[in-house]
């Protein structure tokens, strides 16, 4: 998937408003709760078969390092 897709599709996810970048701080997200956490990872399952457990989330604070999680090889520039 393009990254840039990805983060649209995130973002739409997530019903959020501030645009997000690899960079962007999910805690700091002002739709952030176990709602959104329980979004991310349907929407993970979902376009890139790949599960993530709820607890890898203590590790996860930006969406680029949630994009680590699901593997870099999954993206594309």
């Amino acid at each position: 998937m393009n990254k840039l897709l990805f983060l649209k599709k995130l973002q739409e996810e997530l019903e959020e408003d501030e645009t997000l970048t690899v960079e962007t701080q999910l805690k700091n997200l002002e739709s952030y709760d176990s709602i959104s956490l329980l979004t991310i990872i349907a929407f993970v399952d979902e376009n890139f078969s790949k599960k993530i457990d709820a607890k890898q989330f203590k590790n996860i604070e930006t969406v680029s390092d949630l994009m680590n999680v699901i593997g870099e090889e999954n993206f594309e520039d």
